[in-house]
């Protein structure tokens, strides 16, 4: 008898406190994915490359109260802010986890369909079906956003976006960063046919003349040029052997960048729908090689389990049309000056389990005139998402 009567005031006290810990557990979303990828990269006049590949993230959501909301994401990969891949090699060594997410987002009430951002956050702009021609899908920007959206009647909705990115803290007199936005609209005329137009300006600040904005040394395809030498001290192992005198060199050339994207979706039927997107950048900080372009489509049949989704687009960006280090990482090793054709297959193995092929034969080096140098890609996925 005295036991019941314990238990009976053992759960009268911690019914409250287990009541909260349900309703805390309620407002916690956790989303991840793993992949894992076998890939081949065939160049001209090198040795092919085949490598197999890692991709882990983990992210955790949470809504504080109505009006505020909060995320934290961990992946594996570098420090590399287009690549969350890590390669499988060093004889079994643990693999590096990095912060890849950690934003506070502001959405109140009053105003429906706002949301300011603060922090490592998800890109803030809308893209031409992750085609990722100025933006790699895998980049977390750092900075602060605004996104909008608004029914404009019953078939179309308006959205603004804006933002400004820091991007690197060299010293009060170079800090580099961008501010850009974007406006656009959806419209559904019909149950079949859904349409999306979008175009976004996108000013990056202090970066002619300057380092790379990732690697100071590496313009990953943009032009760049002499800007001054420096004192470097030569190092055989720990030992100081001398010292040498190395150029500088920093961006050629400013980077105002305008977008103009599409994407336009047709329901063929309650199973099969084709989607065609387009997508056109000029930098207006350059005179010249300040153009790219993308058109392509898809093809996407069924959904979780046997859905498969066909993919094709071709792409061309001139040296100088976006910043190298942000763009999409995989045609033609990364960056800007290249052009090709990029093919994909999916099917759903499963609910948030899916099998991919992606393969893409593209040009590198085209900005001289020449034929520039082949490069091939091959991409077999195996994914989960949860």
């Amino acid at each position: 008898m005295r036991r019941i009567a314990l238990f009976v005031v053992l759960a009268c006290l911690f019914a409250p406190a287990i009541a909260n810990a349900a309703e805390w557990y309620e407002k916690l979303k956790l989303k991840g994915d793993v992949r894992f990828r076998n890939e081949l990269i065939q160049q001209q006049d090198k040795k092919d490359d085949f490598r197999w590949r890692l991709r882990a993230r983990l992210a955790v959501e949470a809504e504080i109260n109505e009006a505020w909301s909060a995320a934290i994401g961990l992946s594996s990969g570098s420090l590399d802010p287009v690549s969350t891949n890590q390669t499988l090699t060093t004889g079994f060594s643990r693999k590096t986890i990095m912060l890849d997410l950690a934003y506070i987002d502001f959405h109140p009430k009053q105003a429906p369909g706002l949301n300011m951002i603060g922090g490592k956050m998800k890109l803030p702009f809308e893209t031409a079906d992750r085609t990722q021609m100025v933006w790699d899908n895998d980049l977390t920007p750092e900075g602060a956003a605004l996104k909008y959206k608004r029914a404009a009647g019953k078939k179309a909705e308006v959205f603004m976006n804006a933002a400004g990115f820091y991007i690197t803290d060299n010293n009060p007199d170079n800090e580099q960063w961008m501010s850009g936005g974007q406006a656009g609209f959806n419209v559904k005329p019909s149950a079949k046919v859904s349409m999306t137009v979008g175009a976004g300006y996108f000013d990056y600040h202090r970066t002619e003349g300057q380092p790379g904005v990732y690697n100071p040394e590496n313009f990953y395809g943009n032009s760049s040029v002499k800007t001054g030498t420096k004192v470097v001290t030569l190092k055989a192992g720990n030992t100081v052997v001398g010292k040498d005198t190395v150029d500088v060199y920093g961006y050629a050339v400013d980077f105002n960048e305008l977008e103009v994207l599409g994407v336009f979706d047709v329901k063929v039927n309650d199973k099969v729908t084709l989607r065609l997107a387009g997508d056109y950048v000029n930098n207006g900080g350059a005179d010249s090689l300040n153009t790219a372009y993308l058109f392509g489509g898809s093809l996407m049949y069924g959904k979780d389990q046997g859905s498969m989704r066909f993919s094709a687009n071709y792409r061309k960006i001139e040296a100088d049309a976006t910043i190298g280090a942000f763009t999409y990482s995989d045609p033609w090793g990364g960056g800007t000056d290249g052009k090709g054709v990029e093919l994909g297959f999916s099917y759903g193995l499963a609910k948030g389990a899916s099998f991919d092929v992606t393969y893409l034969v593209n040009t590198k080096g085209v900005k001289t005139g020449d034929e520039g140098t082949d490069y091939n890609r091959l991409q077999v996925d195996f994914q989960v998402k949860f």
